[in-house]
């Protein structure tokens, strides 16, 4: 998923986990990305090419792309890191390196790695909402925005625009079979249709009825793998009026008929 701030736009899918194991160790290794390290137990070594430093608890660093890097947990006091690769776009210059301590932000890191264990797929929006929002958090202060001086920006308009986004997306989960209008949706986040619409798009990279549409067909798909429906059961429950339109309908995104997508699956 990517979320843009302004010009600046952060893409980050998932959280990594490496466990405390005593001794454990991460041969040379670089990131085509940008991979913010989070120390949450225990403390290690990290090599890089001419310097090595300790790594301690509540301690991020981050990697930038094509720095080559080596790791190892210690023996008495084993390491846990949870780690971000994330990649971003808009910026004037690259980021610089981070490493330092941030106490504050332990409580959210351990949220995020158990929302993401646990939530349904159609919910990981969610989690990667909230990835982002802390990949701003560490790195924003770092950010200089084309034509304007370094400063860290206020999460404000950030957080608010994420959490209309997040209101519609959950609206949208539940309401995905009676096909929502852009204006209900809107009305149910006490925005106007337009500004729903931009926001959206700037955040999830698609249209509002497009993400509508996704939904419905991945839950279709999932009713032609997982249950005994009949085509007409499953076209009732959209409200496209008839078998033969839904058939038209899912083809559109399959490219295979109902029928022959739940003997293929």
């Amino acid at each position: 998923m990517q979320v843009t701030f302004d010009q600046i736009g952060i893409e980050a899918n998932f959280m990594g986990y490496v466990a405390p194991k005593p001794g454990w160790y991460i041969a040379p290794h670089c990131h085509q990305q940008y991979e913010l390290h989070f120390i949450t137990k225990g403390r290690g070594i990290n090599w890089l090419d001419k310097d090595q430093f300790e790594l301690m608890p509540q301690m991020v660093y981050m990697a930038p792309p094509g720095e080559m890097h080596e790791q190892r947990s210690d023996l008495q006091d084993p390491m846990e890191i949870l780690f971000l690769p994330f990649s971003i776009t808009g910026l004037g210059q690259e980021l610089p390196h981070i490493h330092g301590i941030y106490p504050l932000i332990q409580k959210e890191l351990q949220t995020i790695l158990q929302l993401q264990q646990n939530v349904g797929g159609h919910q990981i929006f969610r989690v990667q909402l909230r990835i982002i929002e802390l990949i701003w958090t560490i790195i924003s202060p770092l950010v200089e925005l084309k034509d304007q001086e370094v400063e860290k920006i206020t999460d404000v308009g950030f957080i608010g625009s994420r959490q209309i986004v997040e209101q519609a997306l959950l609206y949208i989960q539940d309401h995905k079979l009676a096909n929502p209008a852009l204006a209900e949706i809107a009305r149910h986040c006490h925005i106007s249709p337009r500004h729903l619409s931009r926001i959206f798009a700037e955040t999830m990279h698609m249209t509002v009825n497009a993400f509508i549409q996704q939904e419905r067909f991945l839950w279709a798909c999932r009713e032609l793998q997982q249950t005994d429906s009949t085509i007409d059961e499953l076209s009732e429950a959209l409200n496209l009026g008839s078998k033969q339109y839904f058939c038209h309908w899912f083809k559109r995104y399959s490219s295979k008929s109902p029928a022959v997508y739940r003997k293929e699956s």
